[in-house]
């Protein structure tokens, strides 16, 4: 029997969730025969022993001629049978792939269904910020244009229609995801391409339940999605009420110097930036309670490494992966109506009220995280590749 082999494309590797999803999806499938491979532009130090790193030459990207015919080469050198891309703009590569070699196409979506439309319009509110002119016409034209009347600009449309005529198989990560991409590409079949798959999330072997009285951000601070500044307003409600709980961000990036600006422009206590950490495990041991405050996530990582850890997540209802993994409410994490920091200070104040409520929620989502395990997630990818390949 011949060994099947799976090759990966990142821009970075390893860098973040998708990256990490990857070597997941590896370590499972590596163990029932197959070879995994990953071409990454920019190669970083990782432990990824189940599988085998390709690094591009200096100064070639895939978005050049090039650069495909690079990738197109390494496909015919290691004979790979399924090649995954999980970046949507490489229309030129998947087209190029398709045409000049034999093996299988997946394009896999790490984000929501036209993730594009969500960051041009959080984007553009972020460059209004502080721009009267700018902000208004934010509000009295690109709001309602998105939010209202669904409008999305045609040439990604077309993009997307042309990554699901190009691929094999296409992956999202809940099914709400699956029924919002069949609308938007105006799709009246079943969509027999589309799989859905979550990301997967490893058990946490000695889980601990003992934890501080302490409220966790964990991510990158950026203005135009991660919105750490609204819970920075949060904490301003509640912090006099809590005397004896702290707030500890665990992340960097551009808005770090404008939200400890606003730290002290608030006089807010209790307040610490602990900065970049690869290994976050420490955070989790220490904080009962994680705060997610974003404009849009696909399936954040984040809340589902809260749950295995113990730590309830708390976040805005803003798009279906989210609520997937807290659902239901008061169960399995707590989701706030976006985006409403009263109700978000009003809920998050009664759960730190409610010691019994809170043992009751760490049990409910370390059974939760169960449901994402690294074989159960990694079977559906092997069961997929199979499927591919017969």
């Amino acid at each position: 029997m011949n060994v099947r082999k799976v090759l990966f494309y990142h821009e970075n590797f390893p860098a973040g969730g998708a990256e990490r999803v990857t070597i997941d999806i590896a370590n499972y499938i590596s163990n029932r025969g197959y070879e995994v491979y990953v071409l990454a532009s920019n190669v970083n130090e990782g432990n990824y022993s189940q599988l085998t790193v390709l690094k591009l030459p200096d100064k070639v990207s895939v978005t050049e001629a090039s650069g495909i015919q690079y990738v197109v080469d390494v496909i015919h050198s290691f004979d790979i049978d399924i090649f995954v891309l999980p970046v949507c703009s490489f229309i030129p590569l998947l087209e190029a792939v398709k045409r000049q070699t034999c093996c299988k196409l997946v394009f896999a979506l790490h984000s929501v269904p036209f993730w594009e439309v969500l960051y041009s319009f959080y984007i553009k509110k972020a460059r209004a910020r502080g721009d009267f002119f700018k902000t208004l016409e934010w509000w009295m034209l690109t709001y309602p244009k998105t939010m209202w009347l669904k409008k999305y600009d045609p040439p990604i449309r077309v993009r997307h229609i042309k990554i699901y005529e190009l691929v094999d198989a296409y992956t999202v990560l809940c099914e709400s995801y699956k029924k919002d991409l069949l609308k938007k590409i105006g799709m009246t079949k079943s969509g027999d391409k589309i799989y859905v798959i979550s990301n997967s999330e490893k058990e946490i072997p000695q889980v601990n339940l003992d934890k501080k009285k302490q409220l966790l951000f964990v991510g990158r601070m950026s203005y135009d999605d991660k919105r750490a500044d609204r819970l920075i307003h949060i904490w301003h409600k509640i912090y006099r009420k809590m005397p004896d709980w702290e707030l500890v961000l665990v992340g960097d990036g551009d808005e770090r110097t404008h939200l400890e600006t606003l730290v002290a422009k608030l006089h807010l206590e209790r307040v610490v930036f602990a900065g970049y950490h690869a290994d976050v495990r420490r955070f989790y041991d220490d904080s009962l309670v994680l705060c997610l405050t974003s404009n849009y996530e696909g399936w954040p990582l984040v809340l589902t490494e809260a749950q295995a850890n113990g730590v309830i997540p708390v976040a805005f209802n803003c798009t279906a992966g989210v609520r997937e993994i807290l659902e239901p409410t008061g169960v399995n994490g707590i989701l706030i109506p976006p985006f409403s920091k009263k109700r978000y200070a009003k809920e998050l104040l009664a759960l730190l009220r409610n010691p019994q409520k809170c043992r009751e929620i760490q049990k409910n989502v370390i059974m939760k995280a169960h449901s994402y395990s690294p074989d159960k997630i990694g079977e559906k990818w092997y069961a997929l590749f199979e499927r591919l390949c017969d």
